[in-house]
């Protein structure tokens, strides 16, 4: 390496010299294969292959697509995920981002849901920035091709950024492609994206902010205010795809910082001014760009007024460390375990494993590379964080206080979920896996290569993602699609039935909304807000009108009077119900009541009964 570089900071492989690269300013700079000198003169040599970045991110989209392969055959009409309610509430937002800029409407606050109030889009997962970069496919293929699509991009993108990031210590493209694989597709990422979270799937910051590790801490810059300026745009963006991401990913860029100034406290003083002039700068183009954005999380309309859910209820289940679910190929615990740990199957990404534990251990205290040890410091505290306020063993909460009990009355990081912590655990693991095997062709023993060949491939396979990811019927009646026709401007629709956040088709006429091309407003929604009666809501209130068609749909005996649930549907501002029949629910007693309410008869349209105040 160069004089002026550090030598923990070398990558494997650099020591001892700059070896083929050109020294320049304490920098190393590569001669690109592509030119060689030939009689005084520059040739281009043959065809190049494509860059290995671009080989990596092909690969990636070869196993993302193949992990979705029940989705292919049909794209518009089924959802990636083995639930239904978020892919369609994505759905929804992924179609009002671009319809709101086309029409002049404000994308992040909208009454085209919970109408007449309205919902905060900044608190919810409304991913705006996909909205808008999805926004061809949204208005050319519709709003469930667009969600398949973001789904299947996200974990590329994501290895895409960690193969990348690894650049200042993994020299071999191989070690950075395992990485980038067991990122983009470990156990984390598989259990999200069967839950639909198309906002979590995309974790493309956690690997960005490891390269800013390197730009701010350990490199150091010498344009501190434009470095500064840069981060603050990579944090505006962030926001507009998951804020929860956002904010713990800077927390842990704290406690890495932290880390590097327990690890080298001399080098401290000599970081700190810049530091404090990239975060100057930081700060204030994130204050500009997201000045509007972060008014409405903090005092904007609708926010919730309380806190959100159970701060026990978003933890990783230590359990689950060495518990895989179902969703990871190699098992050793009968399936049904993975029911006994806390949340569902979508939030049990913990999943480490024995394998993997005992490898990086032995790493740890075997090889002699401080950015591994420092990855795996760092690695070991996210997943300590991640434990939430206390310890939660196979779903028994055992009243052992953990560090994040000192975040639960911070305001706003209070209310994030410690399990997403996760991301940054699994990303450590990669790291520790990239600079090993980086170093695995240096091993002087040959035998000895061999053998810690076979031992990290097998820990890696332990992460093998099973056949398991689920594609979910999303077909919408034919009324929707053709909603132009059948509705009028200004139209507030209530549907039967109505939207509600049940993971398996409760949001579905959110997605019929989108079909519809927001040809309408509705009263319902799955969101979080408030209203004045209610200081959290994660659905709209159920109105008079429907309780009642919750009982006769049923069968059971009406205790709403009719009076009361045609004036429930005059208050939301309600001009048309749409009842579309399903099975297991009295339809006829349904359009009964609904006649009544409405005084109007009603009227089959296409696959709908259609009834106007």
């Amino acid at each position: 390496m160069c004089a002026s570089t550090p030598a923990f900071l070398q990558p494997s492989g650099h020591r001892g010299g700059c070896g083929g690269a050109v020294c320049q300013g304490g920098r190393v700079l590569d001669v690109p294969a592509v030119v060689a000198p030939v009689q005084g003169r520059a040739r281009r040599v043959g065809l190049r292959r494509p860059p290995s970045i671009v080989l990596v991110g092909l690969l990636l989209l070869a196993i993302s697509l193949g992990l979705q392969h029940r989705v292919l055959g049909a794209f518009t009409t089924s959802t990636i995920g083995d639930v239904t309610g978020d892919p369609d509430l994505f759905g929804w937002w992924l179609t009002w981002t671009p319809w709101a800029i086309l029409h002049g409407q404000n994308p992040l606050v909208t009454d085209w849901m919970h109408h007449p109030l309205g919902v905060n889009a900044m608190w919810n997962t409304t991913v705006p920035l996909l909205g808008v970069v999805l926004s061809p496919i949204t208005l050319t293929a519709g709003p469930v091709a667009a969600y398949n699509v973001g789904m299947i991009l996200g974990p590329v993108a994501s290895g895409v950024a960690m193969a990348a990031a690894l650049g200042p210590w993994v020299r071999r493209w191989s070690a950075r492609t395992v990485a980038a694989v067991v990122y983009a597709f470990g156990p984390f990422q598989v259990a999200h994206a069967s839950a639909g979270h198309l906002n979590i799937v995309w974790a493309v910051l956690p690997p960005v902010l490891l390269y800013l590790v390197h730009v701010l801490f350990v490199r150091g810059t010498d344009k501190p205010y434009r470095t500064g300026a840069l981060v603050g745009l990579l944090f505006a963006a962030q926001l507009f795809v998951y804020t929860q991401t956002l904010a713990l990913g800077v927390l842990m860029l704290v406690v890495t910082a932290a880390v590097l100034a327990v690890r080298f406290p001399s080098r401290v003083r000599e970081r700190l001014p810049g530091l404090v002039r990239a975060g100057a700068a930081c700060v204030g183009v994130f204050a500009v760009v997201c000045g509007y954005p972060l008014w409405l999380i903090l005092a904007g309309p609708q926010r919730p007024k309380s806190t959100i859910r159970d701060p026990l209820y978003g933890v990783t289940d230590l359990a689950n460390v060495v518990v895989p679910t179902p969703l990871t190929a190699a098992r050793l615990v009968p399936t049904g375990f993975a029911d006994t740990m806390r949340a569902n199957v979508g939030e049990q990404g913990g999943y480490l494993g024995p394998a993997i534990l005992l490898l990086v251990l032995i790493l740890v205290v075997t090889v002699r590379s401080t950015p591994l040890r420092l990855a795996a410091a760092v690695g070991l505290i996210s997943l300590v964080l991640s434990l939430g306020p206390e310890i939660v063993v196979a779903d028994r909460e055992t009243g052992v206080p953990m560090p994040w009990a000192l975040f639960t009355e911070v305001h706003l990081l209070g209310e994030a979920e410690p399990v997403r912590l996760q991301v940054v655990t699994a990303l450590c693991v990669a790291f520790v896996l990239a600079v090993w095997i980086d170093r695995i062709p240096a091993v002087r023993w040959l035998p000895g290569v061999g053998l810690a060949t076979l031992a990290t491939a097998f820990a890696v396979l332990t992460w093998l993602p099973a056949d398991a990811y689920g594609a979910r019927e999303a077909s919408t009646p034919a009324f929707f699609a053709d909603a132009a026709q059948h509705l009028r401007e200004g139209d507030v629709v209530e549907t039967v039935p109505a939207v509600t956040s049940v993971w398996d088709g409760g949001a579905r006429p959110m997605r019929w909304q989108a079909q519809a091309d927001m040809r309408y407003k509705m009263p319902g929604g799955y969101f979080i807000g408030s209203d004045p009666q209610h200081p959290v809501l994660i659905e709209a209130p159920l109105s008079a009108y429907q309780q009642g068609v919750v009982e006769v749909g049923a069968g059971n005996p009406l205790t709403v009077a009719p009076a009361d649930a045609a004036a429930s549907l005059r208050a939301s501002g309600v001009t048309v119900v749409v009842v579309v029949p399903e099975p297991g629910v009295d339809t006829d007693a349904v359009l009964s009541w609904t006649a009544t309410v409405t005084g109007d008869a009603g009227s089959r349209v296409e696959d709908v009964w259609t009834f106007r105040l």
